[in-house]
């Protein structure tokens, strides 16, 4: 496990944060408030456990090829935490 949420890691995460997360100038962007607590659920689980953002990434991948086309990106993301809580360890 880190010791926070923030530096860098071997997969592929910058700031403590994966590559492809909506951003605005460099700014994390949330449309509404419950996709910033979902974001905030994500990364204390991945904290907590240490399974690491590559993990989540692959069901991330996962959620967003089997939901419907535009289903929005943090309904997804939503989905892929579920699947990566309810996952074997």
């Amino acid at each position: 496990m880190s010791s926070g949420l923030i530096g860098s890691g071997p997969d592929g995460v910058l700031d403590g944060i994966p590559e492809g997360v909506p951003r605005h100038n460099g700014e994390l962007v949330f449309a509404e408030p419950w996709e910033g607590r979902a974001f905030g659920l994500a990364a204390a689980y991945v904290d907590a456990t240490g399974v690491g953002w590559a993990a989540f990434r692959a069901h991330l991948v996962a959620a967003i090829a089997d939901l419907p086309t535009g289903t929005p990106y943090y309904e997804a993301w939503v989905e892929a935490l579920e699947r990566l809580v309810a996952a074997p360890a």
